[in-house]
């Protein structure tokens, strides 16, 4: 579209789009998990080098076709982002992970494994493992 660039749309248009399609929900119920979970894990003592989330931006990059600084750059302008939202979006993504990951470890999987949903779930992964093999 030629001038979308200039074009101006405030966060009100965006919010009143989503809460007449319905999705207005969805999206604040999704930020609310987030921000629950990133306190719980910050809480917990859960931390995030500069390592990590150095690698964790490497993987992002890769992922998104960002080879460049100059893409990544471009990419974060397209999307009216600062480096500094990426980072905390990443930093968050690596503490709600690792938060993730120390309920697992701390869960009874034997509970877990014997709901029928989750026993059918796992049914296909193994399914699906094996035939990708076999159509190799």
């Amino acid at each position: 579209m030629d001038g979308f660039d200039e074009m101006e749309v405030k966060v009100s248009e965006v919010v009143d789009y989503l809460r007449v399609t319905g999705q207005f929900s969805q999206a604040l119920h999704k930020v609310i998990a987030r921000k629950i979970t990133v306190d719980t894990a910050r809480e917990a003592g859960i931390e995030v080098t500069d390592e990590q989330l150095q690698k964790s931006a490497d993987t992002f990059r890769h992922a998104h076709g960002l080879h460049k600084a100059s893409d990544t750059e471009e990419w974060l302008k397209a999307n009216g982002l600062t480096t500094e939202s990426l980072e905390n979006h990443l930093e968050e993504n690596f503490l709600i992970s690792s938060f993730k990951d120390n309920l697992e470890n701390q869960a009874n999987k034997a509970d877990y494994l014997k709901v029928t949903e989750i026993e059918d779930t796992v049914r296909e992964a193994i399914f699906h493992d094996w035939l990708k093999d076999k159509l190799k």
